[in-house]
């Protein structure tokens, strides 16, 4: 059985967080739901409350990380190693006289434990030993090429063929995966192969070369849009910290979320506290009105959140931006949460692009195991990155993003699977 506490702003969010993360079926138990205090300095001041959810799971249904056939694998490091041996022998024989007629070869070695020499005899395997092994490797060879991906040697190219393995397991596509390696494959000398350390390092710059960053509020006007329970409240609060009391900036806040009351009270708390203005806009000529009537260096927009499905509810909202693009430019931020999968990635991409998004920040990134879907598909739309976060903590729990900082973040995993004697 697996336990599991989950926490939101409002009991709706935290509920759909369980239900999109374990399910919602009968082996899907809650043992209480319940409001708790918000640990943090501005929680304790303002008294803020959180909704807490805790039950447990009878079958864990969340989808786990492929796990590599660790069979193949050693079956692979023992293939490779009789090889050795045969290549060994094969040299060996053609430098000794008489070598045709020599079943065995005798050597000696010095025990750790003994100070006295101990001749071992070492038989080189037969024509027909050859055979089989050669066959098993064939076999092994069509077993993975009949699950996809690219040609590498079993023996040669494991590290490779191991990369390629860790970049669909933290949920890259097929394609996407066979490129990183094949690119890497096509940068890194052959005799380096076996070296996962260096094998690591090309890797990092290939995916880096996939990552595109930039910087967040480059306009006065900066907007969140995204899916409900993407975090774009708190992001955005984090924003505001950032530029008003870290960066001295006067900001504005301006909320169009006329659906969730209790985001809208939490908006202004953050609001007293920064000691900055905020104001809630019902229609978009009210909007129009805030915005250019603000006198602030930086106006931040929070937007209620949608399913993507719903173009009619992204229609309204889109209408409230109408009213302004005429006399304001808008930096839109895509906010999708590190959670997401390949495919609700790409089609959260695909229905927000009505807002006409220029950057996305990934929030929650400290509740999944990888958010690499993400990144495959911003390649794809050609957006940057503009913020990472990782929390509630609004003075804390953010990130610049960094290409290199996020191309570690999805390979060093993969990194510190090898032995220490390869990372040396």
């Amino acid at each position: 059985m697996q336990y599991f506490t989950e926490h939101g702003d409002t009991h709706a969010e935290v509920l759909a967080k369980v239900r999109s993360k374990y399910g919602s079926g009968p082996e899907v138990l809650i043992s209480h739901q319940r409001e708790v205090p918000v640990k943090s300095v501005w929680g304790k001041i303002t008294r803020a409350t959180r909704w807490e959810i805790s039950g447990a799971i009878l079958e864990k249904n969340k989808a786990q990380p492929k796990k590599k056939d660790e069979t193949i694998d050693n079956k692979l490091k023992l293939l490779e190693e009789m090889l050795n041996r045969t290549s060994f022998r094969k040299q060996t024989a053609e430098a000794l006289p008489g070598a045709d007629e020599r079943a065995t070869l005798t050597r000696e070695i010095a025990p750790s434990l003994k100070k006295e020499m101990m001749p071992i005899s070492v038989v080189a395997p037969s024509t027909e030993q050859i055979r089989k092994l050669e066959a098993e490797i064939a076999e092994l060879k069509a077993t993975l090429k009949s699950r996809g991906g690219p040609d590498f040697d079993l023996v040669k190219e494991r590290e490779l063929l191991s990369l390629y393995e860790h970049c669909v397991a933290i949920g890259f596509s097929e394609d996407f995966a066979e490129s990183i390696a094949m690119r890497t494959r096509a940068s890194v000398a052959s005799t380096d192969f076996k070296l996962r350390k260096k094998i690591h390092a090309r890797a990092r710059e290939v995916l880096g070369e996939h990552i595109r960053t930039t910087t967040t509020a480059s306009q006065r006007v900066i907007t969140l849009v995204g899916p409900t329970g993407a975090g774009k409240t708190t992001t955005l609060v984090k924003l505001a910290a950032r530029l008003s009391v870290m960066q001295k900036r006067k900001v504005e806040l301006i909320t169009i979320d006329n659906y969730r009351i209790a985001a809208t009270e939490q908006l202004k708390v953050y609001a007293r506290i920064m000691d900055i203005p905020c104001r809630v806009c019902r229609t978009p000529e009210e909007l129009q009105i805030a915005v250019d009537s603000s006198s602030a260096e930086f106006v931040l927009v929070d937007t209620s959140g949608s399913s993507p499905a719903n173009q009619e509810f992204l229609s309204r909202q889109k209408a409230f931006f109408d009213a302004i693009t005429a006399q304001h430019e808008i930096e839109a931020h895509l906010v999708i949460p590190a959670t997401t999968r390949l495919v609700d990635a790409r089609l959260l991409f695909d229905r927000f692009e009505l807002f006409s998004y220029s950057k996305v920040i990934i929030s929650k990134i400290d509740e999944s195991y990888s958010f690499a879907p993400i990144i495959e598909v911003a390649d794809t739309w050609h957006r940057p990155f503009s913020m990472l976060t990782n929390g509630q903590d609004v003075a804390k729990d953010w990130l610049d993003a960094d290409r290199m900082l996020i191309a570690d973040a999805l390979l060093k995993k993969w990194l510190d699977e090898s032995d220490p004697a390869d990372r040396k």
